[in-house]
């Protein structure tokens, strides 16, 4: 079984790795563009369980908050998982 400073590292690595594809991604698509393609932006911050969405077109913004409706189901069953209210499937 991991220590708890395994997991610690293996969770900030994979943090930093998010962050450096986030970063590579960006320079990519804006190297990558021209003047004549529209770009649309969207995105979503959640504070807790409220969802701040945000987008310059109706076509960002329906996605971003399809997108924050499927994370606040996660957060509710993780913050469920580890209460302890999980199904229990009878065997």
């Amino acid at each position: 079984m991991a220590s708890i400073a395994t997991w610690l590292v293996i969770g900030f690595t994979l943090i930093i790795i998010g962050m450096l594809v986030i970063f590579i991604g960006t320079i990519y698509s804006s190297s990558q563009q021209t003047s004549t393609q529209k770009s649309e932006v969207g995105g979503v911050i959640m504070i807790g369980p409220i969802p701040i969405i945000f987008g310059n077109s109706w076509k960002a913004i329906t996605l971003a908050i399809v997108l924050a409706i499927v994370l606040m189901i996660l957060a509710i069953a993780f913050i469920l998982i580890s209460k302890g209210f999980v199904l229990k499937v009878p065997s």
